[in-house]
């Protein structure tokens, strides 16, 4: 490779290498690339992978059935990402903006039911599963849905997959949320119902204007915290 190559030219050169193409230097030089710093998938897409692939691991049909909730929900958000980021990419095209926006709109009407509410009561179902019996829950499962929590909640309340999907229906709000009560006294037990507590204060603060948002993020961030700290007990358990 030449020298002080252009890095537009070091990728036209790897892309003829890697493909085994004879494609025209030229036209790899000039191929468009999407925005800087583009991501190819969600943030939370692998943390889900590594959900569902335990569930189906340790819980066999109970486990397949929530698995197949995060695998459609990961396959959504996949699909959201990169419909906006050929939005993105079309910056200045009329004519192709114009064509992918009914795709966008189409395809965000299941944004919550799809994708939201299912990965947030998986990860709850999860955190009760050892609130219960701290045996039926591996570190590595807790890990992976605190991390999955984590990532939907993120660092903004605008917009937060985390508080639609706690919101969603009030499922988490209903009486018989309420009426449960952990006994098991083992440590990750203990933590992960504080976890579960946790989110459902966030639950009940009313959706009334941003400020209620931020509170609500706040909270689910503490929920991520005791989410973590759980897995961390179930993999040195406190003595």
């Amino acid at each position: 490779m030449p020298r002080n190559q252009s890095r537009a030219g070091q990728r036209a050169r790897a892309t003829q290498k890697a493909t085994g193409t004879k494609a025209k230097y030229t036209e790899l030089l000039r191929a468009k690339l999407g925005p800087r710093g583009a991501r190819r998938e969600p943030v939370h897409a692998e943390p889900a992978r590594r959900l569902a692939a335990e569930l189906r691991a340790g819980f066999g049909a109970e486990g397949e059935k929530a698995a197949l909730l995060v695998d459609a929900a990961v396959a959504w958000a996949v699909k959201d990402h990169e419909l906006k980021h050929a939005l993105l990419c079309a910056q200045g095209d009329l004519a192709a903006r114009t064509r992918l926006q009914p795709a966008v709109d189409e395809h965000a009407v299941g944004e919550v039911t799809v994708h939201d509410a299912p990965l947030v009561q998986v990860v709850h179902m999860v955190l009760e599963m050892a609130a219960e019996d701290e045996e039926s829950a591996s570190a590595d499962l807790l890990r992976a849905a605190a991390d999955v929590l984590d990532r939907l909640v993120g660092a903004s309340h605008i917009c937060s997959p985390a508080i639609y999907g706690l919101r969603a229906g009030g499922w988490l709000t209903e009486p018989r949320m309420w009426e449960r009560i952990y006994t098991t006294t083992a440590p990750v037990a203990v933590v992960a119902a504080a976890a579960l507590r946790t989110m459902r204060e966030a639950a009940c603060i009313l959706d009334e204007d941003e400020l209620a948002d931020a509170d609500c993020m706040l909270t689910l961030q503490e929920a991520v915290r005791f989410a973590r700290t759980a897995a961390d007990l179930a993999i040195c358990p406190a003595v």
